[in-house]
């Protein structure tokens, strides 16, 4: 079991992103059930906002992005107040964005690790259970 962050799934979807072949190796063993995925389910709200703000991309490709996203099936832990409490306390403990926080904390909370491609993120907080993609 792993947690993935919005930095890996935003790549599953652009062949041109540094490690897309790492990141799709992720998705493809959750895929074939070897490796099961997990998120908190703002990661759909993450990559929504890049796909309509940061992106030339089309909202037609963007909807499709949506759709292919929701066919993986990633395991989305939706809002709950005691996740939402630790990753304030996580926050202000390593002085990251909140939306960064949850990520860690539902990863420590299964007793997993999280993959990221944010390598600034993960060297701020620099814990063990916190690995940079590749």
């Amino acid at each position: 079991m792993v947690v993935v962050d919005a930095s890996i799934a935003y790549k599953w979807f652009d062949e041109k992103e540094i490690d897309f072949d790492k990141a799709d190796l992720l998705l493809e063993e959750h895929l074939s059930k070897k490796e099961p995925l997990f998120a908190p389910d703002l990661i759909v709200y993450e990559l929504a906002n890049a796909w309509g703000t940061k992106t030339k991309i089309g909202k037609s490709e963007a909807l499709e992005n949506l759709s292919a996203f929701e066919e993986a099936n990633i395991n989305l832990a939706g809002f709950n107040y005691n996740l939402l409490s630790k990753a304030i306390n996580f926050s202000k403990k390593y002085e990251v964005s909140v939306y960064d926080a949850v990520y860690a904390v539902l990863a420590q909370d299964k007793g997993c690790i999280l993959i990221t491609a944010d390598a600034k993120f993960a060297d701020q907080v620099n814990l063990s259970f916190i690995k940079k993609l590749g």
